[in-house]
C-alpha cells in the first residue's frame, strides 16, 4: 500500500538555477567551461513520512543559438534525491564541457545575446531549466581595440535635414585590431536638451563579437532614430573597454515641421567673415558668418570642386553663427587638395532662406 501510495506521489522541482550565468570565451579557441547547476525540489507526497527516493537527472547539455539546438555539449547528469514528505533540500552538479573550435567559433560568428548552454533537470515527475548565456571575448593578452569609428547616415551623408517622423538610420563602421566583444551604446541629445552639454540619452545597447586576426572592420545599424520632434539632434556611438583612446564622432541633423504648407522663399545672400578664400584647412580653421534673420539652423558643407554631393559637413542651431569642423570630418579630406565649401540657413519650415557663395579651401 505504502509503495503504491510512493509511485503516484508527486515531487516538485522548484527551480534550477546555474553558476556562472554567463560566460565570455576566447574567440578564436576553446576551453573548459566549468559550471555548477543547482536544483531546488520539494517532496509534495504527504501521504505517508517517506522517506522518497527520487532519481534528478539531466540527459545533455544543449548548446543553443537563436532558439535552435545546434549541438549536444554535455553528458547525462544524475543525483539521488532522498527527501521526507514536505522537506525541502538542494542538489549540486559540477560539470566541465569541451567546446571545440568549430563550435567556438560558431559562438564568434554569431549575433550578441543568441547563444546558451541549455540543461533541463526532472525528478521524473516535474522538470525545470535553466541557460548560461554565451558571448566570445578577448582571445589574446591586449584584448579588443577599436581603432576608430566612422560615422554617418545611411545615404553616407554626415548631416542631413529630414521632415518629422521620416524613417532615420545611421551606421558606425568600426575598425578594430583583435577580438572579442564590442560594447557600444547608441546615444541621442534630442531637442529638449542643453545642446551645449550632457551624454544625451541611451537609444540602443550594443554588444556584438568581434573576430579579427589583424585589422577588421565591421558596420553597426542604428536604431530607427527620433525624428518626431523638429529641432537639431546630436547623434554618437560610443564604445567601452577598449584599450585604444579614439574620437567620438558626432552626427547632426535637423527636423523640419511637414505640417506647413511649403511656401516660396526668395533666398538671401548669407556673408560669411572667416575663412578667408583659399585658406588652409586645419583643426583649429574657424567658419564664421553674419546671421540670417527668421533662421533656426545652418548647416555647412564641404565639396570637391564642382560636385554637388558634399563630403562632410556640420549642423548647428541659429543661436550659433561660427563653428569648426571635428578631427574625425577632416579625416574625410584628402591632404595637398583643393575644396569648396558652402553654407545654407534653414527656417523653421525646414525652408532654405540663405545660401553663401561658394569658397575654396585648401588642406596642408
Amino acid at each position: 500500500m505504502a509503495s503504491g501510495l510512493a509511485s503516484e506521489a508527486r515531487a516538485d522541482i522548484n527551480s534550477v538555477s546555474v553558476n556562472p550565468g554567463t560566460l565570455t570565451l576566447p574567440a578564436n579557441s576553446a576551453l573548459p567551461v566549468r559550471l555548477v547547476w543547482q536544483i531546488n525540489r520539494t517532496e509534495t507526497n504527504t501521504a505517508s513520512p517517506g522517506p522518497f527516493v527520487r532519481q534528478v537527472s539531466s540527459p545533455s547539455a544543449l548548446l543553443q543559438i537563436g532558439g535552435t539546438t545546434v549541438a549536444a555539449v554535455g553528458g547525462t547528469l544524475t543525483q539521488s534525491s532522498v527527501l521526507t514528505a514536505g522537506q525541502s533540500a538542494s542538489l549540486r552538479f559540477n560539470e566541465v564541457i569541451q567546446l571545440n573550435v568549430g563550435l567556438a567559433r560558431r559562438i564568434a560568428n554569431s549575433p550578441a545575446g543568441s547563444v546558451t548552454i541549455v540543461r533541463e533537470f526532472s525528478d521524473t515527475q516535474t522538470a525545470q531549466r535553466s541557460s548560461v548565456a554565451v558571448y566570445a571575448g578577448n582571445s589574446g593578452a591586449d584584448g579588443l581595440t577599436v581603432r576608430r569609428i566612422d560615422l554617418s547616415f545611411e545615404s553616407d551623408a554626415r548631416t542631413d535635414v529630414v521632415e518629422q517622423h521620416a524613417p532615420l538610420r545611421a551606421v558606425a563602421n568600426v575598425s578594430f585590431q583583435s577580438s572579442g566583444v564590442l560594447r557600444g551604446e547608441w546615444r541621442i541629445v534630442d531637442p529638449t536638451a542643453s545642446l551645449g552639454g550632457g551624454s544625451g540619452r541611451v537609444l540602443q545597447v550594443v554588444r556584438q563579437s568581434l573576430i579579427s586576426a589583424g585589422e577588421g572592420r565591421i558596420p553597426v545599424v542604428s536604431p530607427l532614430l527620433p525624428t518626431d520632434r523638429q529641432g537639431l539632434y546630436l547623434l554618437a556611438f560610443s564604445v567601452q573597454d577598449t584599450t585604444a583612446r579614439i574620437d567620438i564622432p558626432v552626427l547632426r541633423y535637423y527636423v523640419i515641421d511637414n505640417s506647413l504648407a511649403p511656401s516660396v522663399v526668395e533666398l538671401q545672400t548669407l556673408t560669411v567673415m572667416q575663412p578667408l578664400q583659399n585658406a588652409v584647412l586645419d583643426a583649429g580653421t574657424r567658419f564664421a558668418w553674419q546671421p540670417l534673420a527668421n533662421a533656426h539652423a545652418y548647416q555647412l558643407e564641404v565639396f570637391r570642386r564642382g560636385e554637388q554631393v558634399p563630403l562632410t559637413g556640420k549642423l548647428v542651431p541659429a543661436t550659433e553663427t561660427a563653428l569648426d569642423l571635428s578631427v574625425m570630418s577632416l579625416d574625410r579630406l584628402s591632404p595637398l587638395s583643393t575644396y569648396q565649401w558652402q553654407l545654407r540657413a534653414f527656417d523653421h519650415r525646414g525652408n532654405v532662406i540663405g545660401v553663401s557663395p561658394r569658397q575654396s579651401i585648401q588642406t596642408p
